[in-house]
């Protein structure tokens, strides 16, 4: 979310203290749009708030209509929440589809204003919540707070670095089976410690192409060489992958760090997983 640019989120109300925490399990997403601070740039506020409510009115859709909750709205941004008392593999699958048709919306929408495009981006985490009034004195939001809406967030922002428009963890897509993922190895989050095993929804699988089947059952024995150290590999299976499939982001990114394993003197004799490519790359 780019809160600080150009439209600001919703200002903080009095709200009714007397509502109870609740501690539940939820599927979080965290949504941005990138390129809105060019947009945001070049319009007037007027202007800008009625092109921001078309692209909250298309995603909303998306959201509601599976079952899910607009929790909170910041610039350019939304976090939706679906909670549930079980980890239920059908509320995850409810997400995953709200997820692909926010992607759809978001592009429809692209295309009818081609010169203030929004692309969209979309980080899901599923874990342990506290949904509650957040803030002090007359002032509080009912908000979702935990490191499963954190954690969203950070997946949201790993999708700039890999090329990808929506990224969920290992407990999302665990035992979803009407959905496409693929496998993108573990990656440790900026602020955070311990990696976490990240994985692309790609598409449906009634809907998935032959193409996107193909890339997900190449990328896997790619992915294998390299979390087992096996640099000559790895290098040699995502450099096929990249002539194959020159526009895809995470192979380009597996790629990179295989040809600084060529140039690192001495080379480590394992390498760990993305974990460690990710501190060099910025992200922490």
């Amino acid at each position: 979310m780019n809160g600080g640019a150009g439209c600001a989120g919703p200002r903080l109300h009095a709200v009714n203290t007397e509502i109870s925490e609740r501690d539940c399990l939820a599927a979080c997403a965290m949504t941005d749009a990138e390129g809105y601070t060019g947009v945001a740039e070049r319009m007037e506020p007027p202007d800008l708030v009625e092109l921001v409510n078309r692209y909250f009115r298309a995603l909303f859709r998306a959201v509601l209509g599976n079952g899910g909750l607009v929790l909170d709205v910041k610039g350019d941004g939304i976090l939706a929440v679906w909670t549930n008392e079980a980890p239920d593999a059908a509320l995850r699958a409810q997400v995953c589809r709200s997820c692909l048709q926010m992607l759809e919306a978001s592009d429809r929408f692209n295309m009818c204003f081609p010169a203030r495009r929004l692309p969209t981006r979309i980080g899901v985490d599923f874990g342990p919540i506290a949904l509650a009034n957040v803030g002090a004195f007359a002032r509080y939001e009912y908000r979702a707070v935990g490191d499963t809406v954190n954690t969203c967030g950070r997946l949201e922002q790993l999708n700039k670095l890999l090329g990808t428009r929506v990224l969920v963890s290992e407990q999302l897509a665990a035992g979803v089976e009407a959905f496409l993922f693929r496998d993108l190895g573990s990656f440790v989050l900026r602020g955070k410690r311990a990696p976490l095993r990240v994985f692309e929804l790609v598409a449906a699988k009634a809907a998935a192409t032959c193409r996107q089947r193909a890339l997900c059952e190449a990328f896997v024995p790619a992915l294998a060489a390299y979390e087992r150290g096996d640099g000559e590999r790895a290098r040699d299976a995502f450099s096929g992958l990249h002539e194959r499939y020159p526009e895809d982001g995470p192979t380009r990114v597996y790629l990179r760090r295989c040809l600084e394993w060529d140039d690192a003197a001495p080379r480590p004799p394992r390498q760990p997983a993305l974990a460690q490519a990710v501190l060099a790359l910025g992200l922490q």
